[in-house]
């Protein structure tokens, strides 16, 4: 009797190992219901906050410009270079009488669209400044062309403080409504990330050099070598149009 109970107990144990786990389903079950909600509702959170992770990357990318300036083919200028500058009406100026395209052909113009908030404004005016005060009895004539983020009505006041506050004391626009950056820059490429563009007209009227946005300026910063490099081929194209004894000067 005895051998026969333990080969009975033998059998059942291990009948009892050959059998699948229990799924985790009914141990989960076992918990009480206040346990198994908090547990639910942290593995809800943890899945929404790995979704995000793996999205943030291309959300970052396409709401938010790269470092310094415009990189990415669709904020190329190449499309204007070594054709007529579009026509610019702006809704006024600034302390000056209107400038117009005609008015200033035998110049080199240089336009920078800028507003008071914009990081990259604040890193580039200065340099301007400095641009427009070196060279501009050999010719060259730089305007900043304020428009207002987002579109709304500012006061003369506003965009004479905000350009000085810049560092930059030249001739102002007043883009308002952005129908001008609209003709020159964004229409028909919704996809472009950058409104603070500058572009450098030669004596006729032709656009010879171009920046999609972003900052440039001369700097000794590592972190900003990209910016000093822009900055550097802006002065040779400023020159070289200005002409040989202009050049020839700066060297």
């Amino acid at each position: 009797m005895a051998s026969d109970r333990l080969a009975s107990t033998l059998m059942t144990r291990t009948s009892d190992r050959s059998r699948s786990p229990r799924p985790a389903a009914s141990a989960a079950a076992l918990l009480p219901r206040g346990l198994r909600q908090r547990l639910a509702n942290a593995a809800t959170a943890g899945l929404c906050l790995l979704a995000i992770a793996i999205a943030w990357p291309r959300v970052t990318r396409a709401d938010a410009p790269p470092a310094h300036g415009a990189t990415d083919a669709v904020d190329s200028p190449a499309d204007l270079l070594d054709k007529p500058a579009r026509a610019w009406s702006f809704t006024r100026w600034i302390d000056v009488k209107p400038l117009t395209l005609e008015g200033l052909r035998g110049k080199v113009v240089l336009v920078r669209w800028f507003s008071p908030e914009c990081r990259y404004c604040q890193a580039t005016l200065p340099s301007l400044e400095k641009l427009r005060k070196r060279y501009a009895a050999q010719g060259l004539v730089v305007v900043c062309v304020f428009h207002p983020k987002p579109v709304r009505k500012v006061t003369d006041a506003f965009v004479r403080d905000s350009a000085r506050k810049l560092g930059f004391t030249g001739p102002v626009a007043v883009d308002e409504d952005w129908s001008t950056l609209n003709r020159w820059w964004l229409m028909n490429h919704p996809d472009r990330n950058w409104t603070s563009v500058s572009f450098l007209i030669d004596q006729q009227g032709v656009v010879r050099w171009g920046q999609g946005g972003g900052e440039y300026h001369p700097s000794s910063d590592p972190g900003h070598a990209a910016c000093d490099a822009r900055h550097a081929e802006l002065e040779r194209t400023i020159r070289r149009l200005l002409g040989p004894a202009t050049a020839a000067a700066a060297n």
